[in-house]
């Protein structure tokens, strides 16, 4: 992904360019894994002829070649195959479904995210009490500590400022402000991941103004407050949230194996989100005053609205002794909480143009104000690997216009080209490379709605030629990323 203003400068909105999600790992594109099954069919098919031309030999030989080398949407033949084992695997086990009152939940923690039934085993969560506790301003906060992958994990909150009718060089400068962060981070010694989640979510219903009971209020003023509060969306309101989550290894960070490790890693994590993130995201548009860390309950509330949006906006904060979820339930194509549906989808094919800065808003802009998030997640590369993964992507393109000299490359290697020649371009410019994923879930309260949410959706995202994977057998995998904490 590169912004670009065009050379206009600051007063001008920069338009924003996605690389393809193109495969370059070792030979046209084939990991070793691939290889290694390909060159077995080859040798198969090598055996069969001497053997005195064996045709079901051969036929299995061309068999085990396709599935080795064989790619659909991104993923190669034995990922698919792999995940579809695991998906049956879940489905003979039961596992795809869960219920807080079920013989799973027997003897577990209730958790602090109700979505990871057993999360608890592997994984706990850090609470801060003051500023000592956590090495940031931010009081009440805390982190996800993976005592297993030593990786921590923070989520800040904050209210983004408007985009349509902001000033040219505001969003300017915001677009500038991503990539000036990126670019920090990439260097920054145990940074992983950065992830934004933007979600359209129930808010709780607003109390009717003090002043409607009053002595002297005149009926007909009580009467229009009355019916202003039964408007739907006054009394089931929804709201735009965004969440930014922060991964970093401990080892990276310089964090050793102790006793009291789990503190040196909220001093660490606490000092990189008050010196980088937290500037870093008042740049890219979120107002200072609102730029808040998240604490065990704020992660539990977003747990619950998601589940059971439709009591949401009446019903309180859940309590630290009550389940976040009761119910779930996996299928193929969604997932099933307690009192909605949900879908997900991959990203595979981002603007093929260049587009203006700001332009996934319009994705979250609907009439009638449903339910949804889309989840960006971004790794920085060090300039180190980011040439070093630049000059593969060049080898993989060689590779192939050597085997394609004989016809006409097609659209798609030719666009490819021009990548890598403005990705050359930006890495001279000192901007390194980012790997960049994003993923949407749009929730209903029933199978027809989500049907019918999920054909609008893809109406106003082909606008845009976005394409997506629909992520079958992984549903509950996308979900988990799309919140806050998922990884």
């Amino acid at each position: 992904m590169s912004v670009d203003d065009g050379g206009q400068g600051a007063g001008v909105v920069p338009s924003a360019s996605f690389s393809r999600l193109s495969a370059t790992n070792v030979v046209f594109g084939r990991t070793w894994a691939q290889l290694a099954v390909g060159v077995a069919g080859l040798a198969i098919m090598v055996a069969a002829f001497v053997a005195g031309m064996n045709l079901p030999l051969a036929a299995l030989g061309v068999a085990v070649m396709a599935f080795g080398l064989a790619r659909w949407q991104g993923l190669s033949a034995m990922a698919w195959a792999w995940i579809w084992l695991r998906w049956r695997s879940r489905c003979r086990e039961g596992t795809n479904r869960w219920a807080y009152s079920s013989a799973l939940a027997e003897g577990r923690p209730l958790g602090v995210l109700g979505l990871w039934p057993g999360v608890e085993d592997r994984l706990g969560v850090v609470e801060g009490d003051g500023v000592e506790a956590v090495g940031t301003r931010f009081e009440g906060c805390c982190y996800l500590w993976d005592a297993a992958r030593r990786q921590a994990t923070a989520v800040l909150t904050a209210s983004v400022r408007e985009w349509t009718l902001a000033a040219d060089r505001d969003k300017a400068d915001r677009a500038a402000g991503l990539c000036e962060l990126l670019a920090d981070l990439a260097e920054t010694p145990g940074f992983n991941e950065l992830k934004c989640s933007a979600m359209v979510l129930p808010q709780r219903a607003p109390v009717p103004p003090a002043y409607a009971d009053g002595d002297g209020v005149p009926d007909w003023v009580r009467k229009d407050i009355a019916e202003l509060w039964r408007l739907p969306a006054v009394l089931t309101p929804m709201g735009d949230e965004t969440y930014v989550s922060v991964s970093v290894d401990a080892d990276r960070l310089g964090v050793r194996r102790s006793r009291g490790e789990r503190a040196d890693v909220g001093d660490a994590l606490g000092g990189l989100v008050r010196s980088l993130i937290a500037p870093g995201l008042a740049a890219c548009g979120c107002r200072p005053g609102t730029i808040r860390w998240c604490g065990v309950d704020d992660l539990r509330d977003v747990v619950a609205r998601v589940a059971d949006p439709a009591h949401a906006h009446a019903r309180p904060r859940v309590g630290r002794d009550e389940p976040t979820v009761t119910y779930m339930s996996e299928e193929a194509d969604m997932v099933t909480l307690e009192s909605c549906v949900a879908r997900s989808f991959l990203v595979i094919q981002w603007p093929d143009r260049p587009v203006p800065a700001g332009w996934t808003r319009t994705l979250l802009s609907d009439r009638e104000s449903r339910m949804m998030g889309v989840c960006h997640v971004w790794r920085p590369m060090t300039m180190a690997k980011s040439e070093h993964d630049l000059a593969n992507r060049e080898a993989s393109i060689e590779q192939r216009a050597r085997a394609s000299d004989l016809r006409r490359r097609s659209r798609d290697e030719r666009r490819e080209e021009d990548e890598q020649r403005q990705r050359a371009r930006e890495q001279e410019a000192n901007w390194p490379d980012t790997d960049h994923q994003g993923y949407v879930t749009l929730f209903a309260p029933d199978r027809e709605s989500l049907d019918r949410f999920d054909a609008d959706f893809r109406a106003k995202a082909r606008a845009w030629h976005l394409r997506f994977a629909n992520l079958r057998g992984q549903q509950l995998a996308a979900l988990q990323t799309i919140l806050p904490l998922g990884a």
